[in-house]
């Protein structure tokens, strides 16, 4: 998609405070991520996602080279603005420096903050998704603890900071992981 076309979709739907939905899985064309655009820079956007039953669902951060498609307006996006406002849905403050790489700086705010995100990485046209705590971020590699759902360590997961595709933080999926992983085990 034209990227020039892309912000100005994107900035336009900040501007009024519309739902608009991404698609940036081409292996996945079904799969989307919708939301209200937060900031769009010259490489990214954040969105603070709503999930189908228009609820507040985290935030989004994806590259926008990843982007193929933006739906803009649509009787769906107006139904979940307009379920997100009656339930007065609010998302919590998430605020992180624009400057340098928006992806490093969100990784070191995961990392230093110790907020389980979700990483959805594009390695050799393959996709796969990580969940869990970032534990270093050394120039471009970084180092994940993948957890499964009940917040136990499949180990460490090393990866380029050019593979990732997005980040997700702040859904109820990761909030869940987090209470999991910060509580101990009762037998």
């Amino acid at each position: 998609m034209d990227r020039e076309i892309l912000c100005r979709v994107l900035k336009n739907a900040m501007k009024a405070q519309t739902i608009v939905y991404i698609y940036n899985d081409s292996t996945s064309k079904d799969e989307r991520y919708g939301g209200f655009v937060q900031l769009v820079t010259k490489d990214y956007v954040v969105m603070r996602l709503v999930s189908s039953a228009a609820r507040a669902a985290g935030y989004l951060i994806a590259r926008l080279d990843m982007v193929f498609r933006v739906d803009n307006g649509g009787q769906s996006a107006k139904r979940a603005e307009r379920l997100y406002y009656l339930n007065q849905e609010r998302h919590e403050g998430f605020a992180v420096s624009t400057f340098g790489n928006l992806l490093v700086n969100v990784l070191m705010v995961a990392m230093d903050q110790k907020i389980a995100i979700s990483v959805f990485l594009d390695q050799d046209e393959e996709r796969e998704s990580f969940n869990g705590y970032v534990r270093h971020v050394v120039k471009e590699h970084i180092v994940m603890d993948d957890l499964d759902n009940d917040a136990e360590s499949y180990g460490e997961v090393h990866f380029e900071l050019a593979s990732i595709i997005d980040i997700q933080l702040g859904s109820s999926d990761l909030t869940n992981l987090a209470l999991l992983y910060e509580q101990p085990k009762r037998d």
